[in-house]
């Protein structure tokens, strides 16, 4: 196992900034006519570069770490060298004998496998709690095949600390694990920014990549099931597996999260049509390149990935199969930070959607209807039909986290803002006129809430079954997911509003370890962190409207009420599900982690 720290290859839109010389050097390296011509380069040429490549390493101190970045934020539209050079089975932009120099400097086996299935398993970690990487690195040695690779990419992260003791434990792997680690000071664009790195530096001889997160510890079954689905659907550019949880105490939170794939992505029509959602996606790396890498215009690359693939005539499939265990948000905050971030992404390739996706294009637009013949209609309808499923597939999966009451929350404000005032000021108008937009606002709640309900109660939890004792959830575990999810309400209705006038949020990783103090101090940081907007407008609708009102209407009051406790049950169940005792957890986890960070060493796995 090589640990890299400053020699990054392959993609001329990766350029060195920290370090004037090594960027010289390598650039001749990498680009010089003896290299990248077409002319290839004899044994001696190869020595010479290998001595002046190492010595020019030697002189870099031991955690001297150059800043690596990319041009442009948009990477599908500018990573020219992906783009331009995608037809070429290697590196980006690599000839066949470059690419073979490169594999031998960075010390790297070039295999001669039969197998025609090989995996890159690729990590992107910025600082990230260091126990937590290594126990989902050693998952992986456990299944890995060997001719596989591992490659850690941490990014974005300048604190030595938070990454020296990992790079110390890919280094003391034997090499013959096939461990690759990097550390980039500053990427752009992103995760899809490292990502894009990360493609560049995989071994090209992988046929496949699987994005693991870094908390996603894999199952003894994963690598076989993943070559199972690859053998299944060989042409398929896309194989998106399901995300699971492991947290104990949880199970409420694990229900809401897991519904999405128990229900939503589990129907016929996504099923054959999946975006991708992020870790576990085994990504064919022809159509990656091809695709011309991973897209920075969403902060939710993988679902832009997906609407991209599907644009070009590529396949994706969901395998409904739990091959791996995730680790939830430690705090309700990060909880909330995280599906708002969901949210906006989705948003964000929905706002481009229909320019992106360039399948709905008929094709046929300079040709008249008359000119048709029928097997051509028919072709037509067929193909309008598949756009069609495609765009309901598109939809339904990225507007999985978002409602649209977000208008009727606001036009609730305004009512209330109006009648406060009437009240207030203007005692002659018609008052009880202006309760009329209120029962606008409620059937649309009420839609909303029934939908939901249903969505719920219909998930029977397939993929549980796998990782459980296989009982169906009952009828009360289904009232406490959906409780769970109208936690959500405003997040869902109103974090998309931003998108639409283009103001951009940055990407936020979400940490999944953290220290918790006090009892009182877990339960400030809950009520802070829970949405209360609809709380506090129904409240204040259920006084306008009460016995003791002049505007007294029994319905409304009713409504309002509904909504009051609907939240406060909604409150309660999560605040039980992320109480003292449950994030106490997470403290055992961060000092076993700073235990680890401490002593590397103790760490190893070298057979």
């Amino acid at each position: 196992m090589t640990v890299h720290k400053g020699v990054h290859t392959g993609i001329s839109s990766i350029f060195l900034s920290s370090i004037p010389v090594m960027r010289n050097r390598l650039s001749a390296y990498l680009f010089s006519d003896g290299i990248l011509s077409d002319q290839t380069p004899n044994d001696s040429t190869l020595s010479n570069y290998k001595s002046d490549f190492n010595a020019l390493r030697g002189n870099l101190s031991k955690y001297a770490v150059p800043k690596i970045g990319l041009y442009k934020n948009r990477t599908l539209k500018d990573n020219r060298a992906l783009k331009d050079y995608s037809d070429i089975d290697g590196y980006a932009g690599i000839k066949d004998h470059a690419r073979e120099a490169i594999n031998i400097h960075m010390g790297r086996r070039v295999h001669t496998s039969k197998n025609s299935v090989r995996l890159s398993f690729q990590l992107m970690t910025c600082a990230e709690p260091v126990a937590m990487v290594i126990e989902t690195i050693k998952s992986l040695l456990a299944i890995k095949a060997d001719d596989d690779e591992i490659l850690i990419v941490d990014n974005n992260n300048t604190q030595t600390t938070s990454y020296e003791p990992l790079a110390q434990f890919c280094a003391s792997l034997d090499a013959r694990h096939n461990v690759h680690f990097y550390h980039i000071d500053s990427v752009a664009g992103f995760k899809a920014g490292a990502l894009n790195l990360a493609l560049g530096l995989m071994d090209p001889n992988c046929s496949h990549i699987v994005v693991v997160d870094s908390d996603y510890q894999a199952l003894p079954q994963a690598r076989t099931s993943i070559a199972n689905a690859i053998e299944r659907y060989p042409t398929h550019a896309l194989l998106q597996f399901p995300q699971f949880y492991r947290d104990a105490g949880r199970v409420d939170i694990h229900s809401e999260l897991n519904h999405y794939f128990n229900h939503h992505l589990y129907r016929p029509f996504n099923r054959i049509r999946a975006l991708s959602t992020g870790t576990y996606a085994v990504i064919r790396r022809r159509a990656l390149l091809d695709l011309g890498g991973w897209s920075s215009a969403s902060i939710t690359e993988d679902a832009q990935m997906g609407v991209l693939m599907h644009s070009r005539g590529l396949r994706s499939q969901f395998i409904p199969e739990v091959i791996a265990t995730g680790l939830l948000p430690t705090t309700l905050h990060d909880l909330m930070s995280q599906r708002q971030r969901w949210i906006y992404g989705n948003m964000q390739v929905l706002n481009t959607y229909f320019s992106t996706a360039t399948f709905f294009s008929t094709g046929s637009k300079n040709l008249s209807t008359t000119s048709l013949s029928a097997t051509n209609l028919s072709a037509t309808k067929n193909k309008l039909s598949e756009r069609l499923a495609y765009t309901r597939a598109h939809l339904s999966q990225l507007s999985a986290w978002v409602n649209f009451t977000g208008i009727f929350i606001v036009l609730q404000l305004v009512t209330l803002l109006m009648i406060t005032a009437a009240l207030l000021f203007v005692t002659s108008l018609p008052l009880y006129d202006f309760l009329a937009p209120l029962y606008v606002v409620y059937a649309s709640y009420a839609i909303f809430l029934v939908r939901r309900l249903w969505a719920y109660m219909q998930d029977s939890a397939p993929l549980n079954r796998q990782t459980n004792n296989g009982a169906a959830p009952s009828v009360a575990r289904r009232l406490r997911a959906w409780a769970v999810h109208l936690n959500f309400w405003e997040l869902g209705a109103l974090s998309w509003g931003p998108v639409l006038w283009g103001q951009e949020k940055p990407f936020i990783c979400t940490p999944k370890q953290q220290c918790v103090r006090t009892r009182k101090s877990v339960y400030v940081a809950n009520l802070i962190a829970l949405p209360k907007l609809l709380l506090i407008l129904n409240v204040i609708t259920a006084i306008i409207v009460s016995p003791f009102s002049p505007l007294y209407s029994p319905l409304l009051f009713g409504c309002a009420m509904v909504v009051c406790l609907l939240k406060l049950w909604a409150a309660k169940v999560m605040i039980a599900n992320y109480g003292y005792e449950k994030l106490s957890i997470a403290n055992k986890a961060v000092a076993d982690n700073h235990l680890v960070a401490k002593k590397p060493s103790q760490s190893r796995v070298t057979t």
